[in-house]
């Protein structure tokens, strides 16, 4: 008891620093791809596509990634924003749209199947992405990254901006973002 009561703040401090690193990591990398030829290439436009089938949902992810992109100095555009709904929308539609939205890249985000036996097993059901950054120019896939939900489910603003989170922190982790 002695103890506890002379180690109090100590005590606290851990438990707080070890929640805060447990929140920080709540979403991050479990894998990144980047393709050797493009080592030493950064960019600094993007072209987020979140490659949902539901608006609603598809609007939160690229509004999160802008969002985030924008705060780091970054600009960014929606795909729904280029590649309006109001029309019908393929894959060279959206080829298109990247290259004349003036991003350097485009980022996509991709759930992962959560009905394949993997992730029902060893990832306990919890949603994954798969996000790929795919050069305009050359229309070549830069780097992937395997993201995983954190444990505790969030509404879906918090994973839209958790998950934003995460790609931002990987890209400037991989050198893919230009210092500021």
């Amino acid at each position: 008891m002695k103890f506890l009561a002379t180690h109090r703040r100590s005590l606290l401090t851990c438990a707080l620093t070890a929640a805060l690193l447990a929140a920080g990591c709540a979403m991050q990398p479990s894998q990144a791809f980047i393709n050797p030829a493009s080592v030493s290439r950064t960019y600094d436009g993007f072209l987020a596509y979140a490659a949902f089938k539901d608006l609603g949902v598809e609007g939160r992810y690229e509004q999160a990634l802008c969002k985030r992109l924008q705060k780091a100095g970054h600009a960014c555009v929606s795909m729904l924003a280029v590649a309006t709904p109001t029309r019908h929308q393929d894959g060279s539609s959206r080829a298109r749209a990247a290259t004349t939205s003036g991003a350097q890249a485009s980022i996509v985000i991709e759930l992962a199947d959560p009905a394949t036996d993997s992730r029902r097993l060893l990832a306990d059901g919890r949603p994954g992405y798969r996000v790929s950054l795919v050069d305009t120019q050359s229309k070549r896939v830069v780097a992937v990254f395997a993201i995983e939900q954190g444990s505790h489910p969030a509404g879906l603003r918090e994973r839209a901006t958790r998950l934003a989170d995460a790609v931002v922190t990987s890209l400037a982790g991989n050198g893919l973002l230009p210092p500021r």
